[in-house]
């Protein structure tokens, strides 16, 4: 038997370096196709890489999609200036802060590269989920189960999400936070912490409701006295975290604002080897033996966002909107130039499903969906699923539901008693911490009755603003001012008796909601929230949540499995934490888990690179050797032959 051309080890190398796609990748789903790496690199390559997804391709018939491009080129004439370091980190966000401070105070030359100017530089976000750190155990709190948390994750990503992320955030996430703090004034941190889910009247330290868990372990950052000079309960995280770009810099690390990374650099063997950016003064050549992207998400890219995420382009199209605008599609966060950077150098991005925060925008209504506390009912009156399985993100059937339909929440008098038992998902109301539940208490102390309303803080979700709510003296006035009428009115007042009847059963027959969430719709005054479900506009949410595909310890993979040397990513440009959609097993856990994973990353760097180096040559070989192997032998026969 005559046997088949194979490919030598060397010809693999070689390809996989170049080109960033291997023989033994040729079958794979990517969700982009990274383009030529170097000049050497064959059309023939490039092609084959455009077949691993014909979606993904570019309409020209180029290899890369269009939301990539074309791998831009910078002239070295245009140069302005060259500087020379260990490590370069892409973004000055919430990873890319830690992680530059992290590595410069373990002696690490650093470099960051971050596109706001330093005036008006500001992280996304306020609020920090961390487990057991000791500024939150100092409230008087107890420890939770770090396994717990892990297993947690994993439950809620389906284990689809990387298990060394989720033991990364459960076992040192307050290691990092209390890091973080230790430098700035306790002043300031008394002024703008708020220890959220304790004391203020938690039953336990753990709450599972309908089979999630949450904990306590947040602090969120507001300013809530206008210190700042922003307004009333405004983010604060800024100036905690300014302390650490402070001290990064005491270690030496040099900060290049309003720079916005354009392409890395990388040698004739894939490797990265620095970046160019554009700045003030024009292009500037960064030289560094490792590159850490910490850029950001891509929601603020609403061609990336159609592309990438299926369920936000599949919901509109199913929806019968205009999917031909992508500006129409863009969230609150950044551009995806972490992404792109990764995938023109031969990365590529996780495979779907991709995880958004709160990709449903619209799809329920704000504010009675996700709260667990109160029961919800329907356009006919009835309750139509268990209103207690509270998880961010998590009532994905809304996106079913006709469009238009009239739902509300109700809730009595004992509002105060009964939502002691609500768990620590984001959009819990917000009553958890002393601030907030003096806000809360007065607010509705002082309710007025009738269609006019009354605004109220937090109580129908977490969020700084205030929303509507209506009160009344009888469950029958409140169904008039919700806008219930005929057989809906009748069929909301006898659905809310049958509801009293299983809480006083306690046990709910119809949708199986927690026996601690049955609380009987019975006591005067009658609070209520009502709105119409509207599928009219889905969009990107605050952030998307999935990034490049990469190894335990944050180096980018290509396509082939084969390690980029040099190049890392972390936050929301490293792929593997979320799975389908962002999940809130405590509430600001994805600033929680960006922070930690820039400290890890940080200090990964700083004390393993060159090892991280010379495992990547030893594997490079061993898939060269495996796909030798598969090349040398015939399809379906038996090895050796």
């Amino acid at each position: 038997m005559e046997a088949s051309k194979g490919v030598s080890r060397r010809s693999f190398l070689k390809g996989a370096a170049l080109a960033g796609v291997g023989a033994a990748a040729a079958g794979m789903i990517a969700g982009c196709t990274p383009g030529k790496t170097s000049d050497t690199a064959t059309a023939e390559t490039a092609q084959a890489a455009a077949s691993t997804n014909n979606s993904a391709a570019g309409a020209d018939g180029t290899a890369n999609p269009s939301w990539l491009g074309e791998k831009p080129t910078v002239d070295e004439a245009d140069v302005m200036s060259t500087i020379d370091t260990e490590l370069l980190v892409i973004g000055g966000g919430n990873s890319g802060v830690c992680a530059a401070r992290r590595a410069a105070e373990l002696g690490m030359k650093v470099v960051v590269m971050e596109k706001q100017p330093e005036d008006t530089w500001a992280p996304i976000g306020c609020d920090s989920g961390t487990v057991n750190s000791q500024a939150y155990l100092d409230t008087g709190a107890e420890a939770v189960d770090e396994m717990q948390v892990l297993n947690e994750w994993q439950l809620r990503t389906y284990c689809r999400s990387m298990p060394s992320i989720a033991k990364m955030y459960a076992t040192r996430s307050g290691e990092v936070t209390d890091w973080i703090r230790s430098l700035a004034p306790q002043e300031e941190l008394d002024e703008y912490s708020v220890y959220y889910s304790f004391p203020n009247g938690r039953r336990a330290v753990a709450i599972n409701h309908s089979g999630y868990t949450s904990f306590p372990g947040t602090i969120s950052y507001r300013d809530f006295n206008n210190t700042l000079g922003k307004g009333e309960n405004q983010p604060a995280w800024g100036p905690i975290l300014q302390y650490s770009i402070d001290e990064s810099k005491k270690n030496g690390a040099e900060w290049l604002y309003s720079t916005t990374a354009v392409v890395l650099i990388q040698n004739d063997e894939g490797d990265v080897t620095g970046a160019y950016g554009k700045g003030p003064d024009g292009y500037v050549r960064v030289n560094a033996d490792a590159v850490l992207l910490a850029c950001g998400d891509f929601s603020g890219n609403g061609e990336m966002v159609l592309a990438l995420n299926d369920e936000v382009r599949e919901l509109a199209e199913a929806s019968g909107l205009d999917t031909t605008d992508p500006s129409g599609f863009m969230g609150m966060g950044q551009d995806g130039m972490g992404h792109k950077l990764a995938c023109w150098a031969g990365g590529v991005i996780e495979p779907g499903p991709r995880a958004a925060m709160n990709f449903g925008n619209g799809m329920g209504v704000p504010g009675l969906t996700a709260i667990g506390n109160y029961p919800v009912f329907g356009p006919d009156g009835k309750r139509f699923f268990n209103d207690a399985q509270l998880q961010f993100g998590g009532l994905g059937f809304m996106a079913r539901r006709a469009r238009g339909e009239l739902m509300c929440t109700i809730a009595d008098g004992k509002w105060e008693e009964n939502i002691q038992n609500q768990g620590y998902e984001h959009n819990m109301s917000s009553t958890t911490c002393a601030r907030e539940w003096d806000l809360v208490k007065e607010d509705l102390a002082n309710y007025k009755t009738g269609p006019d309303g009354f605004e109220v803080y937090g109580f129908t979700g977490y969020g700084m603003n205030k929303s509507k709510m209506y009160a009344a003296e009888t469950l029958e006035e409140l169904a008039d001012i919700l806008g219930y009428e005929g057989e809906a009115k009748q069929g909301l007042l006898d659905e809310i008796a049958h509801y009293n009847e299983m809480c006083a059963a306690g046990k709910d027959t119809d949708w199986g909601r927690d026996a601690d969430l049955m609380n009987p719709l019975d006591t005067p005054p009658f609070f209520g929230m009502a709105g119409n479900t509207d599928k009219g506009r889905i969009s990107s949410g605050m952030v998307q949540m999935s990034g490049v595909l990469v190894t335990d310890n944050f180096e980018v993979r290509r396509l082939d499995d084969s390690i980029i040397k040099g190049l890392y990513a972390c936050g929301n440009d490293c792929g593997g934490r979320y799975a389908v959609q962002y999940h809130t097993l405590m509430a600001g856990n994805s600033v929680g888990i960006a922070t930690t994973q820039g400290y890890v990353a940080g200090e990964h760097i700083a004390q393993n690179l060159e090892a991280d180096k010379a495992a990547a040559d030893v594997y490079a070989e061993k898939l060269a050797k495996m796909a030798e192997e598969a090349a040398n032998n015939p399809a379906g026969g038996p090895p050796g032959l």
